[in-house]
């Protein structure tokens, strides 16, 4: 039986990327990053030149594949197509409650299942086209493109791997938390983050908390800036933002999920989106090879439908 986010002790290579991680991403540093890349590397590059440039990176953070992230980012936006819409891009009517495994469902509040009782379109019934969700998956991980030279050449530490508030305690459902990297890191010697709510409080929401600087926020930001050149909905710039926030999203082993004490409603509205783009992206990780030029001609239609300046500041 294959497994997904298999970070066994023999994977040296990502066991020494999240030590890095851990020992690494502190509130100093979440800020310096926010603060550079606010007008860095301000380069003006068309969206799919920088898609075409996934083909050089390697995520060394990643145990389920070795495939280009190219490839990867098409199985994604394929994936999410094939699984959650309809031919008119509509969304089918998928439970919600199927986003989740059994524990973890079983897991969730009294509260929150009854929130969830119903089809995903129905949680968003403002929404009827669709047709943005499979190129949320296309550029998913776009930010990534850190680790090249033009565009900062950052450690894989801040650019790749789950992502995790800081300024707080670390929760126990980080991945390798039991080999206790974190206790390197400079804030576990600040008292005031490691209070019970760190620098927060409680259901204060995450878009007002500091999350590990990586492609995820990098991305999400380009798209904050380039809001007047595309027409997506703020719930595919969320998507982006939390997608590799697996701490939360989707807790080890199906047991109480990661820093669900700091979520508000919006962010529990917006967790079955997360669980979406987390089954898409996790569950289509093959080497089966797909044709990335017809897809390009494919989703060139939905790139010019959302973007009405193909140009972006990065």
């Amino acid at each position: 039986m294959n497994t997904v986010r298999n970070y066994s002790d023999e994977l040296k290579q990502i066991m020494e990327t999240y030590k890095n991680i851990y020992e690494n991403q502190t509130v100093e540093w979440v800020k310096q990053q926010h603060e550079k890349y606010s007008d860095f590397p301000n380069i003006t590059a068309n969206i799919w030149d920088i898609i075409n440039k996934l083909d050089d990176i390697i995520d060394e953070s990643d145990p389920d594949t070795d495939v280009s992230q190219i490839h990867h980012a098409f199985q994604t936006a394929e994936s999410l197509k094939k699984r959650f819409l309809n031919d008119d891009n509509t969304l089918k009517k998928v439970p919600i409650k199927m986003l989740f495994k059994i524990r973890e469902w079983n897991n969730l509040e009294p509260s929150i299942k009854y929130f969830y009782s119903k089809s995903i379109d129905k949680l968003f019934p403002t929404i009827t086209d669709w047709s943005w969700l499979p190129l949320i998956g296309l550029i998913h991980d776009l930010g990534k493109v850190m680790t090249l030279k033009e565009f900062g050449e950052l450690p894989q530490w801040s650019v790749v791997g789950d992502t995790f508030p800081v300024g707080c305690p670390v929760s126990s459902e980080v991945v390798y938390f039991d080999k206790d990297y974190h206790k390197n890191n400079p804030d576990y010697q600040n008292s005031e983050y490691q209070r019970e709510f760190g620098i927060y409080y409680e259901k204060i929401g995450f878009n007002d908390m500091f999350m590990s600087w990586g492609h995820d926020e990098y991305m999400a930001k380009v798209l904050e800036k380039n809001i007047d050149k595309h027409s997506l909905p703020n719930e595919a710039i969320y998507m982006i933002r939390y997608h590799s926030f697996y701490p939360w999203h989707t807790p080890k082993n199906g047991k109480k999920r990661g820093y669900h004490e700091y979520a508000n409603i919006y962010d529990w509205k917006m967790l079955p989106l997360l669980k979406m783009l987390q089954l898409s992206d996790l569950y289509s990780k093959n080497s089966d090879m797909l044709n990335n030029d017809e897809l390009k001609n494919k989703y060139q239609k939905t790139i010019e439908k959302y973007f009405f300046d193909k140009n972006l500041i990065w």
